[in-house]
């Protein structure tokens, strides 16, 4: 009896040890694909109080590639849409007070995600991940809708291209299903333009991209 209680507390040590081994270097690590969806809310940052917070989605895949024990690298490509509510201000024809109008921006891109970050693995089926690095948005459509009016905002005084972004975040991973809340600050401007009006006053518009995101995802 007393040999099977030695051998027990003997295979229970062993195995809490396999567990916490797991939790920084789990030897099952390999490369995988998955697939993501993500609800994002996007606001303005540095930029005029005229734009407002808004809705809009991600949708793509991610590949993930065992780097050293848990930690990994992550590449991504998703399309995205983002929106941001806008108030223009129109002055009467004695430009001496002010009335406004309602609209939007919305803008449609891929955005490239190239992050790095390091899981914990609980148990098999269920682990925590951090993570952390730049993020590229390639915008190929971008509108500005006020009242019943639209049209493209790229060029001069419009959307650029590319801009930058920094994301981190923090994920859970139980049996292939995935989900995680994340950021993306803008690090670069996605709109940057100054100018002179009729009246010798400057006039200038910019800001950068923050991003908050709700992600659901699956691995393969």
């Amino acid at each position: 009896m007393k040999k099977l209680f030695i051998s027990l507390i003997a295979l229970g040590a062993a195995a809490s040890a396999s567990a916490q081994a797991d939790l920084f270097d789990n030897p099952d690590n390999e490369a995988y694909l998955g697939a993501r969806i993500s609800l994002d809310i996007s606001s303005t940052a540095d930029g005029n109080s005229y734009y407002s917070n808004g809705a809009g989605f991600s949708i793509g895949a991610i590949y993930n590639i065992p780097l050293y024990k848990n930690l990994y690298f992550e590449p991504g490509l998703s399309l995205f849409y983002d929106t941001f509510g806008e108030e223009l201000l129109i002055p009467d024809e004695n430009n001496i007070s002010y009335g406004s109008i309602d609209g939007s921006i919305r803008n449609l891109g891929f955005r490239i995600p190239l992050v790095a970050g390091y899981h914990f693995d609980f148990t098999d089926d269920m682990q925590l991940s951090v993570f952390t690095g730049p993020q590229l948005n390639l915008s190929v459509l971008a509108k500005e809708h006020l009242g019943d009016n639209s049209y493209s905002i790229f060029g001069e005084y419009g959307f650029k291209h590319i801009d930058l972004q920094w994301a981190l975040g923090v994920g859970l991973t139980w049996q292939n299903y995935y989900v995680s809340v994340s950021g993306g600050i803008g690090m670069t401007k996605v709109r940057d333009w100054s100018t002179t009006d009729v009246y010798g006053k400057k006039v200038s518009d910019s800001f950068r991209r923050n991003n908050f995101s709700i992600t659901l995802g699956y691995n393969f």
